[in-house]
């Protein structure tokens, strides 16, 4: 080998190594960010408390009712796959059950036939076949006929008995299905009896929080503090995320007008800029109105920052897209994501709902710059 030989393979090496070495390193470093990232939103703990609490207690309870229909939701939501995927192992096996039956039938009729003509040669077949046998020069293929008739014979029976103990086994496997299915079906009938009374206990205290707003300037001040405290946290986020940037090789967000998906299915109820609070205040996002528990998804890659309640935008989610973009999805009726996952276009975050004491279902959605509200529909595909 010549010393230009050496040099390349000691290039490719070093190559090799190098590329090794970064992707340990961005590995850590990713892993170092994601810790400082939790730490940091962590320590927005106490400001979320305060942020959420109120004189009269009725939005802490509020939270934690709307916390709890969230996780109860998720429970029935997972219970019904269940249910659906068990029942459908259920009728695969006993599809199962009804074709091993019908083919051991089938092979135990074969059996007995065989048995049936043994029984009629007499207890010596070879003997009768050698007495019976008209031709000597045949003898020895008739005994040798017989030979392969009992080899197989014996095949047959132990097919049999293979057949039987798979059916057993069926019929076992059914029956603890069945009974994995009726404890399944039975837990989903109580948490649906939990949220019916979780859902009762939420319109109870959105009556008496309405009541304790008596005028419309009661009211706009409610609206202009949700306002302001989604403002505040949004400082407290981009404070946390400053120094946590995202992958260079994810495409900008800056790209994405009118490519972006919509963020779900439903028809714009309350859009950019409309005038709300008997036209005191304007909106800066879009409401979109959705049956309960529509999937909502994400509209661009990025890392959750945010997931909680908040008042007056109940279960809320917001996205860092880097480069000071960000998307908030709020009035979840449940949350999909933690505070740290990476989420990519189309990724299913949540379903919404009308937690924060929404009046109807749907979802309030923003996108931001730099804390700065962008018209959403000059970013969402047409």
């Amino acid at each position: 080998m010549n010393t230009r030989y050496f040099v390349m393979i000691a290039g490719i090496l070093c190559l090799a190594f190098g590329v090794a070495v970064k992707a340990e390193f961005d590995q850590h470093a990713s892993q170092q960010q994601l810790k400082q990232l939790k730490e940091n939103i962590r320590e927005l703990g106490n400001w979320l408390t305060k942020a959420n609490t109120e004189k009269s207690g009725l939005s802490r309870q509020l939270q934690k009712i709307e916390k709890d229909i969230a996780r109860t939701t998720i429970e029935i939501r997972e219970l019904s796959a269940r249910s659906k995927k068990l029942t459908t192992q259920l009728q695969t096996l006993r599809k199962q059950e009804r074709e091993q039956l019908a083919s051991l039938n089938v092979q135990k009729d074969t059996l007995i036939k065989q048995l049936k003509a043994i029984y009629l040669q007499g207890k010596q077949p070879a003997l009768k076949l050698l007495l019976d046998a008209e031709d000597p020069q045949n003898l020895s293929r008739y005994i040798r006929y017989f030979s392969y008739l009992k080899d197989a014979r014996g095949e047959k029976i132990e097919r049999f008995k293979a057949s039987l103990d798979t059916l057993e086994s069926t019929r076992r496997e059914t029956l603890s299905q069945q009974a994995q299915l009726a404890k399944n079906t039975e837990q989903l009938k109580q948490r649906k009896l939990q949220l019916t009374e979780e859902s009762g206990q939420r319109k109870n205290v959105l009556q008496k929080l309405e009541a304790s707003i008596a005028s419309g300037s009661e009211k706009l001040q409610k609206l202009q503090a949700d306002q302001s405290r989604l403002e505040q946290l949004l400082l407290e986020v981009e404070e946390a995320i400053a120094n946590i940037p995202l992958p260079q090789d994810a495409t900008p967000f800056s790209q994405q007008k009118a490519k972006l998906p919509w963020p779900t299915r439903g028809k714009v109820q309350e859009r950019f800029g409309s005038r709300i609070a008997q036209g005191k205040l304007r909106s800066n996002g879009i409401r979109i109105a959705t049956k309960g528990n529509t999937k909502v998804q994400a509209v661009h890659y990025g890392r959750i920052v945010f997931s909680d309640w908040l008042r007056g935008f109940g279960l809320l989610l917001i996205i860092d897209h880097g480069d000071g973009y960000m998307s908030l999805y709020g009035n979840n009726s449940s949350l999909l994501k933690e505070t740290g996952d990476w989420v990519s276009a189309g990724d299913l975050i949540s379903y919404s709902g009308e937690s924060g004491g929404a009046s109807e279902t749907g979802l309030y959605f923003e996108i931001r710059r730099n804390g700065k509200p962008l018209n959403p529909a000059k970013w969402l595909r047409k």
